[in-house]
Parts: C-alpha cells; structure tokens; sequence
C-alpha cells in the first residue's frame, strides 16, 4: 500500500518592528515585519506625512526631505508634540533646488539625472549598524523626474535590497493620482507592505481611512480603519479594532 508522506518544514520567525502607532502595532501584532520596504500610497488630502512623522518616534530615523526645506518639517514634526533629536535629514531639496548662492534653479537639464546619484551616495554613507528608519518624503518626487523608468526601478530595488541587508524599515511615501499606472504598480510590486491611506466625504464630514492589503511575511489586513490627527495618529478603536 502506497502512503503519502507530506515533507514538514519547519517556518521562520518572522521578527517585527514597531511602527509608533500604538494602536496599529497592537493590531499587526507587534509592528512591521522587520527588513520591509514599506509603502504609503495615499492620498495628499489624507495628510499622510503625519503618518511619516510619528513612525520617527520610534527609533533613530534618516530622512530624505524632497520639496520642502527640512527646517520647516522640523516645525512640522516638533508641532505635533514629538522630537526631532534622533532624526537626522537627507536634504534632497536643498541639492536639487537651490545654488550654492541658495537661490532657486529655474531650469538644469543635468539635475534629474545628478539627484539619482546624489542619493545614491548618501544610501551608500549609511553605515549605522543599529535600529534605524529610512523614510522618503516622497519617493513620488524621484518617480516624477526625467529620467528613464529603469532609473526609477533601480531606487526601488536599491531601497527594497538595503531594507533586507539592513533588516530595518524603510518607508516610502507615493502620492496617489499623479503617476502613470506602470510606475505605481512597479513600485506596489516590489513593496513588501501597502499602507492605502484615503479620504472621503461622507455628508457634511471628511473621514481618513487607513487599510493594509500587501504585507509580505504576515496576512494582510482586510478591514479598513478610520484615523484622525491629533497628537499624532489616533485609530478609531469603537469600531475598527476590537
């Protein structure tokens, strides 16, 4: 008599990092899982940079700062009641904007192509060992730029292979609405983890959704959960998380 033996591997515990929202680590059972290359596809509207923010507050963060001076998202940051003393800016913005006199370049036709290798070299100074984010503000500024898509497709390799190497999270903030379906769906391809971020109106009010359909290394989150912004992120427990 023939017998069907089926071969038991065993499976690997998946680590995970807190993101530094509460309420959202309680639900993915303790956070991300670790060496994720995160996406936050959203909607501006939604105010998704808050999200950027919090996820500062929990551990030493590097953060690339694109079309705004990084002073202002200082501002921004320390305005919601957290702080700026373990972040340390990638300014993009100054190198792709301003001369060395801080004036403002009108037109470079040199410059999409140079910002590729600016930030290639700042990745490439990363040399910390330790407990780190990555977060790009936006990686949709990149995604933008005249240069060819493989260019493009190389940063988010680049970003998905360090996350790996570096077993840290890096998120990348994608603005919804502005990109060709082929670069946004290259981009969720090669993202371990989705966070859809929306808005919609409902009568006279706007309601913020969060939902999470791509986590690679866990189940994916088929509920959505509304959010407001106060002192940081708040999830609305009465009805999306029990």
């Amino acid at each position: 008599m023939m017998m069907n033996h089926q071969l038991q591997y065993p499976i690997a515990q998946i680590k995970t990092k807190p993101t530094g929202i509460h309420l959202l680590d309680k639900r993915l059972d303790g956070g991300l899982p670790e060496g994720s290359l995160v996406c936050v596809y959203a909607n501006p509207i939604s105010m998704p940079e808050a999200f950027l923010y919090q996820f500062t507050t929990e551990r030493k963060t590097y953060y690339v700062n694109t079309s705004r001076p990084a002073q202002y998202i200082q501002q921004n940051i320390t305005s919601m009641g957290f702080s700026v003393e373990r972040i340390q800016f990638i300014d993009v913005f100054t190198q792709y904007y301003l001369n060395e006199y801080g004036q403002f370049v009108l037109e470079d036709k040199y410059r999409d192509k140079e910002i590729f290798d600016f930030i290639d070299h700042q990745l490439n100074e990363i040399n910390d060992d330790g407990d780190y984010n990555v977060i790009f503000d936006s990686i949709s500024f990149f995604m933008k730029l005249e240069v060819s898509n493989g260019l493009k497709e190389w940063l988010v390799n680049k970003l998905y292979i360090l996350s790996k190497e570096t077993r840290n999270l890096f998120y990348i903030y994608l603005m919804k609405g502005v990109h060709p379906i082929d670069i946004v769906n290259m981009v969720v391809d090669i993202c371990d983890v989705i966070l859809d971020i929306d808005s919609e109106r409902l009568g006279d009010r706007i309601t913020s959704r969060l939902s999470i359909p791509k986590i690679r290394n866990k189940p994916p989150m088929m509920e959505t959960f509304k959010f407001f912004i106060g002192e940081g992120i708040q999830i609305d427990t009465s009805r999306d998380i029990a």
